[in-house]
Parts: C-alpha cells; sequence; structure tokens
C-alpha cells in the first residue's frame, strides 16, 4: 500500500495591492510563485504548485487574471490508491475597492489593509479543475468488488464479478 505522507508545508499566498490604489487605470504587475510543496488550509496538499498571475487597476477595482499548475493529493477511482494528479486552471477574477461595492455583484472586495488572500480563491479553483473519477494510472485495473484485492498487485478468484476499464 502506497502512502503520501506529506509534511504541511504552509506558506502564505497574501499579496498587498494596497499600492495599486494610487495608480492609474491600466496599471498592470505581473507575478510568478513556485512551491515544491504547499498545503492550502484546510485540506489541499500540492505538490509542484506553479503559479503565474497579473494584476491590472481597473476602474472598478483590480483585476487578477491566472495560470496555475499543480500536482494535486487525489485518491484513484479505480485502486482507492492515494496518488498526485495534474491540474491547471486558467481564471479571471474582479476585485473590486470599497468605496464602489454594490450589494448585487458577486466580485470580490479589495480589504481595507490592503492584503488579498490568494490561497482560498487558488484551492476553489483548482478543487474544480480535479477529474471526479482520477485514476493514478492509464492502465489501473482497480480493486475486485468482491474480495477488495487490488489487480495492480495480484490476482484473485473472482474473475467473474471483475470490471474490465478500457
Amino acid at each position: 500500500m502506497i502512502v503520501l505522507a506529506m509534511e504541511k508545508k504552509i506558506y502564505s499566498l497574501r499579496t498587498n495591492v494596497g499600492y495599486f490604489y494610487n495608480r492609474p487605470i491600466g496599471y498592470t504587475k505581473e507575478f510568478e510563485q513556485f512551491f515544491d510543496e504547499i498545503f492550502i488550509k484546510p485540506d489541499l496538499n500540492l505538490r509542484n504548485f506553479n503559479i503565474q498571475y497579473r494584476l491590472s487597476r481597473t476602474r472598478e477595482g483590480l483585476l487578477l487574471q491566472a495560470h496555475l499548475t499543480a500536482n494535486m493529493e487525489a485518491q484513484c477511482a479505480r485502486c482507492l490508491i492515494p496518488f498526485f494528479a495534474p491540474v491547471k486552471s486558467e481564471f479571471e477574477e474582479l476585485y473590486t475597492f470599497l468605496e464602489r461595492f454594490q450589494e448585487e455583484t458577486d466580485d470580490e472586495t479589495i480589504p481595507e489593509d490592503g492584503y488579498i488572500d490568494l490561497g482560498s480563491l487558488f484551492r476553489e479553483y483548482l478543487l474544480i479543475e480535479l477529474p471526479m473519477n482520477s485514476v493514478c494510472k492509464k492502465d489501473c485495473k482497480g480493486i475486485c468488488i468482491e474480495c477488495g484485492q487490488d489487480l495492480n498487485e495480484g490476482e484473485c478468484e473472482h474473475t467473474d464479478s471483475r470490471v474490465i476499464y478500457e
């Protein structure tokens, strides 16, 4: 049995955007970060987390354009063994200034302290991208539905009840 014991390396993904308040509309800044391992609270373990994002000053606030790639801790849908599945996400999110905030929008607002926490946002978008039926390898044989034998490790006597994956 494979166990993916990963020490929970927690890094802050808070970003100071307060200086954007005094920048002209159209001002843009690009960022890039890489983490070999990271834990995003409350439950997301990632490896090889590559973050590329751009913040642009708009009339309404800040436009975040992000491209994320990572290997996310998952469980194989066939054999139930934990593994790291590759995921990627590209998205845009608008953070509005508090003084322009309107109740009817779904936009995020820029907090008064000028720091936005990108961790929870990144977590949401990466979880959406994880396929519901992730498999550890293309030819994974799964488990026997009668006895629970991992068919990647050996055969069992329940050949008639197997689900064949192609």
